[in-house]
């Protein structure tokens, strides 16, 4: 394991860029679910995300489950 300085300062930023990721999926997906819920046609979301309908249908359903809902 590589210790010092610069190994302190890449485990914080990749620490925090990691965080940072998550907190963009999790935005990214808030966004297409209030889009969809706000009458935006699934499709029409699944463009803009470039991304399969199927598989944000997938994405979004499991985030509910996962959220209780």
């Amino acid at each position: 394991m590589q210790s010092g300085p610069t190994a302190e300062v890449t485990r914080r930023l990749l620490r925090g860029l990691g965080h940072s990721a998550g907190l963009i999926d999790a935005a990214w997906k808030r966004t297409a679910v209030a889009a969809v819920n706000g009458g935006v046609p699934l499709q029409e979301v699944a463009r803009w995300a470039d991304m399969p309908a199927e598989k944000l249908r997938g994405m979004l359903t499991a985030g509910k489950r996962e959220d209780g809902g």
